[in-house]
């Protein structure tokens, strides 16, 4: 029997089915981290080093969304345990194939060990609301109540979906903290850590 890597515990018999068929063609690398917090630009800049191809869990809800012919918005209303757990399954194949970039709050718990590095991005609410605030061109205070109130109900679901904290940073190889880090930094950094980590993982 395959040891299970993910560490989801539902989704540990689609890792059993998924193992038979699939063979990993390169590097996993998860990039997590809470809305604002610059996980999209360090991923993209991780791949880009990397040659690897780069998906956000936002594109896979949006690809559902087109499969069940309804939008995106329609699809976040009634997002149940259903669409997540379906989500997950999406994640954990493409994190199980290998050769990519998966960004998402949760790509690391679903990925588990098939990830070949695990970052997680940390940055405070001020910071990460003033950068929403100006990117959709909202109030400092709208971005901040938004960020504030999403962080607690995805804390929650995943809680009560799969009795996990993701705010537990213990399972990640790499935190990058993004405070204070510029465009340009916040590009190079993330891709030297990784190559550091792989670097002393061989």
């Amino acid at each position: 029997m395959v040891e299970s890597k993910t560490y989801i515990k539902f989704l540990e018999s689609y890792e059993k089915e998924l193992s038979e068929k699939i063979k990993k063609k390169g590097l996993t690398i998860t990039v997590s981290g809470r809305a604002g917090s610059g996980k999209s630009l360090g991923s993209k800049a991780i791949a880009k080093a990397f040659k690897l191809k780069q998906v956000q869990t936002g594109k896979i809800l949006r690809q559902m969304a087109k499969e069940q012919r309804i939008s995106l918005e329609e699809i976040c209303k009634i997002r149940e345990s259903e669409i997540d757990h379906d989500m997950d399954k999406r994640t954990l194949k493409l994190a199980m194939e290998g050769k990519i970039v998966i960004d998402g709050r949760l790509t690391g718990w679903v990925a588990g060990n098939w990830a070949d590095v695990k970052i997680f991005y940390e940055c405070p609410l001020k910071i990460r609301a003033e950068r929403v605030a100006k990117r959709e061109k909202i109030t400092f205070k709208q971005a901040k109540e938004r960020l504030d109130d999403r962080d607690k109900e995805d804390h929650k679901k995943y809680r009560q979906l799969y009795g996990i904290d993701s705010y537990d940073k213990s399972i990640y190889d790499i935190i990058v903290n993004n405070e204070k880090l510029t465009k340009k930094e916040a590009e190079t950094f993330p891709v030297r850590l990784v190559k550091d980590f792989l670097k002393k993982k061989s």
